[in-house]
């Protein structure tokens, strides 16, 4: 508070004597005052929502995974999956498929991350607007709505942080890169082609990468084994393929998933 006499002096709690009389003003929050309120306010909402995380993982006499001497858990799980095509939209669509899928993992020992590595297989049927152009001949084949059968082959590498560890449920979010080594054979109505040549392809191979996003729970059941439930997006870009004029595809393949965990 600041004193004057005949004049006034603002104070900075906002007190001010003017001509002999004392009033008080009313001001407005500054915008760093406000700032500063928020994230206060953030840290005790997110005080406030760790602490029950933190009492539930105190928790004993609860089964929990074994790690193992090496600290490693694995999963082998099967599911379907949708496959979404970006592009080329118009001349490719696939039915829904069958998903593979075997996992390891290790701890990090540091905010419940750990690193993953897994091995999939997807398996899809579905139809393409098909165009081969022989080099020998120069001829080129074209087919509409050709049926075929894509296998895909998959190394994923990637990070896992479970919100809850060392309990009998545990959420989790995951993501990474992966590969893959594709196969599209096409079936039995690409016979037709043989009115225009016998230089046509019946199988295309093709490689591809992206990167994927997860989450999911894994529930334990007894101190060796549990359950984990999925779901699985991915973006993938695969390089051209001959059968489809030379054209790329990116696709966007949704999975679900159920695994079975164990220890190792």
């Amino acid at each position: 508070m600041a004193w004057a006499y005949g004049g006034a002096v603002n104070s900075g709690c906002g007190l001010d004597w003017a001509f002999g009389r004392l009033k008080w003003k009313r001001r407005s929050p500054t915008r760093r005052q406000m700032g500063n309120f928020r994230v206060k306010l953030g840290l005790c909402i997110l005080v406030l929502l760790w602490a029950p995380l933190t009492a539930a993982q105190s928790l004993r006499g609860l089964p929990s995974l074994p790690t193992g001497g090496k600290g490693l858990r694995g999963s082998v799980g099967i599911g379907f999956t949708d496959i979404k095509t970006i592009s080329p939209s118009a001349d490719v669509k696939f039915e829904r498929g069958t998903f593979l899928f075997t996992q390891l993992e290790r701890p990090f020992d540091f905010m419940h991350l750990y690193l993953t590595v897994g091995l999939g297989y997807m398996d899809a049927s579905g139809v393409a607007n098909y165009s081969y152009t022989n080099l020998s001949s120069s001829t080129t084949y074209t087919s509409r709505d050709l049926a075929f059968r894509a296998r895909s082959y998959e190394l994923a590498l990637g990070l896992k942080l479970k919100l809850i560890d060392d309990y009998w449920f545990r959420p989790y979010v995951a993501g990474g890169g992966l590969g893959n080594y594709n196969e599209v054979s096409y079936g039995g109505g690409i016979a037709a082609l043989s009115s225009v040549g016998t230089n046509y392809k019946s199988k295309d191979t093709i490689m591809g990468s992206g990167y994927s996003l997860e989450a999911g729970i894994e529930i334990d059941f007894s101190e060796r084994f549990g359950l984990k439930l999925s779901a699985r997006q991915s973006t993938v870009q695969t390089k051209p393929l001959e059968t489809l004029g030379e054209r790329t595809m990116k696709l966007r393949p949704e999975v679900y998933f159920l695994s079975l965990l164990f220890g190792l």
